[in-house]
């Protein structure tokens, strides 16, 4: 099974190799290739989310254990708005680009759950997720579907009577399943570290670009080491 190095989840593992396949080396596969019966298992965890425009993303089908989780009726509703306001803006960014560029999107995030009705449960808890967005193309040329991917990280204590009532992001890569970037802005340079006194800062990137998400909704470029900047 082909897989990508950086994808943990042994689930999105096998979403992104059955993804890929059906690719066959196209920029997307069509919304109807995608086949249920073979993705058996993964079902509960994956959605599909329809580009409206560049700031909608409408959830169009969703597995028993997404909808579950996110604790809603999901049909017609923004996936943008399962986020808090300070990372809205950057997965905007991100879905546009996978949407416009054809490439796949990794996450990893936290969800806020609820307390459940057992003693000693406390009021809240963070589980962390990992999330894997992939490109379909509906109608013509143009990618308007989203094949998603949520599901808990191994070891993450979820049931049926805990809901959702936030998602937060805490990282953001971007997946060329041929290995060559067509973001005509990408960087030929990686990177650069990051300077010590903003390691508390959450770091999001868009393409070869890396973002500081800092608490209250403010977002800043990271700035270029010396001898990178023009």
């Amino acid at each position: 099974m082909q897989t990508v190095a950086q994808i943990q989840h042994r689930a999105a593992q096998a979403l992104y190799a059955y993804w890929n396949g059906v690719r066959a080396g196209r920029r997307a596969p069509r919304r109807l290739e995608i086949q249920p019966a073979q993705l058996g298992g993964l079902l509960v965890d994956t959605f599909i989310l329809e580009r409206t425009d560049r700031s909608t993303f409408l959830f169009r089908l969703a597995g028993t254990r997404v909808s579950a989780w996110l604790g809603a009726d999901l049909r017609t509703r923004n996936f943008l708005s399962c986020w808090g306001e300070a990372d809205r803006a950057m997965l905007e960014r991100h879905l546009s680009a996978i949407s416009e560029l054809g490439r796949v999107g990794l996450f990893k995030g936290e969800g806020y759950l609820s307390g459940g009705a057992a003693p000693g449960r406390p009021a809240a808890a963070a589980a962390p997720f990992e999330l894997i967005v992939l490109p379909l193309m509906h109608t013509g040329q143009a990618i308007d579907r989203l094949l998603c991917l949520l599901v808990p990280l191994e070891g993450t204590d979820i049931d049926g009577q805990r809901t959702v009532h936030g998602l937060k992001l805490l990282a953001a890569e971007e997946i060329w399943p041929d290995g060559v970037s067509r973001d005509p802005f990408a960087l030929a340079d990686p990177p650069p570290s990051l300077h010590p006194n903003v390691r508390m800062a959450r770091i999001v990137r868009q393409g070869r670009r890396q973002f500081r998400v800092y608490q209250g909704g403010r977002v800043s470029e990271a700035p270029q080491a010396e001898a990178d900047r023009p």
